[in-house]
């Protein structure tokens, strides 16, 4: 009777063992396996269309699923912004990709700024998420000195974030005096343009030497603000100069003379 309890206790343990160590061997070697059957890494979708998301899922047994629809700054409408789950992750077959796709880029409508000041003007371009773009003064006998006659692009237009909205402003009648820019400090293929922004003209150009600034530059203007001048004065400019270059056109033949 002892002899077989024994046998019975031997048989047992070694049984229990067994189990022990299939367990063991189960799990740390047939369960990775077994779990990381049909699992593929997911695609990157990003700026994909619908459709070419679809082949690339299909091609690895994954389904799309669109999640929302959002604006995007620089994605254009139509094409994938984002995705659930991630690019590179391990997901299994069958699994389902959420994606968001782009409205394209969020526009504001332009507001009516005619009839305003320039200032009225810029608070109602930062209120709708716009921008002051460049001003141009003209005379008119319509609208006051100060009001704003004109706007690029038109109210109702609508643009992107930031975009720029450019004003044509009243300098008031032709024959009032106008308001002349300030000039000092800038290059000289600026200065045209900007004379031209407050109805005046360029008049004779000098030059001075200063090496403190670049070559080029308006050290000083025959009119400056606040005076005012009427329609189509010519301003006189001084404008910057290298000493060398003072030097050389001062001794025309000074090269030839030290060869």
């Amino acid at each position: 009777m002892n002899r077989r309890l024994r046998s019975a206790a031997i048989l047992g343990g070694v049984m229990l063992t067994t189990l022990v160590v299939y367990l063991m061997v189960f799990d740390q070697v047939l369960m990775p396996y077994v779990v990381d059957v049909g699992k593929v890494h997911v695609p990157k979708l990003e700026g994909l269309s619908v459709d070419q998301a679809g082949k690339q899922l299909r091609q690895r047994q994954l389904r799309l699923g669109i999640r929302d629809s959002v604006h995007h700054a620089t994605i254009p409408a139509g094409l994938i912004v984002d995705q659930i789950p991630a690019e590179r992750q391990l997901v299994k077959r069958g699994r389902r990709v959420s994606v968001d796709i782009s409205l394209g880029s969020r526009l504001y409508p332009v507001p009516d700024v005619t009839g305003g000041s320039p200032r009225d003007a810029q608070l109602k371009l930062d209120t709708s998420h716009l921008r002051l773009g460049d001003q141009a003064y003209i005379s008119s006998d319509r609208f006051p000195e100060g009001a704003v006659m004109l706007q690029q692009p038109k109210a109702g237009t609508r643009l992107p974030l930031g975009g720029r909205v450019d004003l044509k402003i009243s300098s008031g009648p032709a024959y009032q005096s106008k308001r002349v820019p300030q000039l000092r400090g800038l290059p000289i293929n600026a200065v045209e343009d900007s004379l031209k922004k407050y109805e005046m003209t360029m008049g004779q150009i000098q030059e001075q030497v200063d090496n403190g600034v670049p070559a080029g530059t308006v050290l000083s203007q025959s009119i400056a603000p606040p005076r005012r001048a009427l329609r189509g004065t010519p301003i006189d400019l001084v404008l910057s100069v290298q000493q060398a270059a003072a030097d050389s056109s001062a001794q025309p033949g000074s090269a030839s003379t030290e060869e």
